[in-house]
């Protein structure tokens, strides 16, 4: 976790995203955005131990507008942490014991 200079929390990883309540916002080059619920990410790359820091993150992600005509995987440009509002996509929840061990091993 590091600072802004507002003196306020940002998150660098999708982990600490989910500890503050956050969203994550997914930007294409060509402006296609999709915003995903923070601790559902989280679950969807420790299930498959994937890094959730939003550089190697970035490289999970990719596209679907954009595949469709040219037929190859478009990364996102921007993958950010953004207020959670209501629609954003979930993907299926921790159980509540995963996510208390998560958050009792980084304390």
């Amino acid at each position: 976790m590091r600072w802004s200079n507002d003196g306020l929390m940002a998150p660098t990883c999708i982990f600490e995203a989910a500890t503050l309540h956050k969203s994550v916002l997914v930007v294409c080059r060509c402006g296609h955005s999709s915003r995903f619920e923070a601790h559902c990410l989280w679950w969807h790359f420790e299930r498959r131990r994937w890094s959730d820091q939003f550089g190697p993150a970035r490289e999970r992600f990719w596209c679907r507008v954009c595949r469709s005509p040219k037929g190859v995987k478009v990364r996102p440009v921007k993958l950010e942490p953004v207020p959670w509002a209501e629609g954003d996509f979930e993907l299926p929840w921790p159980d509540e014991w995963t996510w208390k061990a998560a958050v009792r091993r980084v304390r």
